[in-house]
């Protein structure tokens, strides 16, 4: 059975649909400025990044890459007026929420010290837009632990800790025919 529609029918579906408005594209995702740490004549070690500015309505947002468990880092944000409110967020990948949060207020900084794989994420927001702020994002060098070779030639063994090898060896033989001789009365008494 073919059905025909007639052709207001058709014209009142395709003005519905034309009056439906198009999907509107979802929000650009906020930007975020790299930090590249430098090497700073104050401090003895280390590179350090500084960033000088004053909050938006969203907040201002930095990364860093290339980060390996071996670096220490220290994360500081400090208000320049004595009143004002910062919050910071760092956070591990984009978008998400944030690993640890912090407010500076009172006039006193906010600070974190971690390590991370990888690279890591820095917000800093106010309730209050135009509130100067100053972050340090510090990156220190890298920790090189010194450890004992695996290996080692016969003649610079040292062997374990506590009692010689000697010693133990003779409690294991000791246990081993004490349980010998048990293990042979037993059967004695069973064939007697």
């Amino acid at each position: 059975m073919h059905v025909r529609l007639p052709f207001a029918c058709c014209l009142a579906v395709c003005l519905a649909l034309s009056s439906v408005p198009a999907v509107q594209a979802a929000d650009p995702p906020a930007t975020a400025y790299r930090l590249e740490p430098k090497k700073v004549p104050d401090l003895a070690d280390g590179r350090a990044a500084l960033v000088r500015g004053k909050t938006a309505a969203g907040p201002h947002r930095f990364y860093l890459e290339h980060m390996h468990m071996m670096v220490p880092v220290v994360v500081t944000l400090r208000p320049l007026q004595p009143d004002a409110r910062l919050d910071l967020a760092v956070g591990k990948y984009p978008w998400e929420p944030p690993v640890r949060q912090g407010r500076a207020e009172k006039g006193e900084q906010v600070s974190f010290r971690f390590r991370t794989q990888g690279e890591f994420q820095v917000a800093v927001s106010s309730p209050d837009p135009g509130t100067a702020y100053k972050l340090m994002v510090w990156v220190g060098d890298e920790i090189k632990p010194v450890l004992k070779p695996v290996v080692v030639p016969q003649s610079q063994y040292q062997g374990p800790a506590g009692p010689g090898r000697g010693v133990w060896l003779a409690v294991v033989a000791g246990v081993v025919l004490v349980l010998l001789a048990l293990a042979y009365l037993a059967w004695r008494r069973k064939r007697a």
